[in-house]
């Protein structure tokens, strides 16, 4: 049993620091969602998620973090007001080695590996991800995962 909003809230600590020096503002409402699954993999994808927001965002801009239990499953949205994701590119996001900007990612030191493996981890632990963006307004990635079975007795 994982404690989705428990280790959101780890993410934002650990990636606070590096908002500030970009001069990206972190928000975030977690309500709490349990789901069962390994702990150090979600925490990797959550962090790859909010990492990514920050990274392609502006000075002043805004990463949104919002958990809530949306029916049977923990939905996860991960906004930001960066530069976003051109229409052409949005069905590759995920792909393995897909980069929107060679450039910008290589000169950054990315692989073009991150969300490949958000998507292999959610998928792994029965969910999905999806990204909806618009190119210089931001972008929205959705996670969703199957809530934790309630254990009588027991608040989850």
């Amino acid at each position: 049993r994982v404690a989705l909003a428990a280790v959101l809230e780890r993410t934002l600590a650990l990636a606070s620091p590096v908002a500030q020096a970009q001069e990206v503002t972190l928000a975030a409402t977690l309500e709490p969602a349990t789901v069962v699954g390994d702990q150090a993999l979600l925490a990797d994808a959550c962090s790859n998620l909010v990492a990514n927001a920050i990274q392609y965002n502006r000075p002043g801009g805004r990463v949104t973090v919002v958990l809530r239990p949306d029916g049977d499953q923990a939905r996860l949205d991960v906004r930001d007001t960066g530069i976003g994701i051109a229409e052409a590119d949005l069905p590759h996001v995920f792909d393995r080695f897909y980069r929107v900007d060679p450039a910008r990612t290589r000169a950054r030191g990315g692989a073009g590996l991150g969300l490949a493996i958000v998507r292999e981890v959610v998928q792994a632990h029965g969910g999905s991800v999806t990204c909806s963006s618009t190119a210089g307004e931001g972008s929205t990635f959705t996670l969703l995962l199957p809530l934790a079975p309630a254990i009588p007795g027991l608040a989850s």
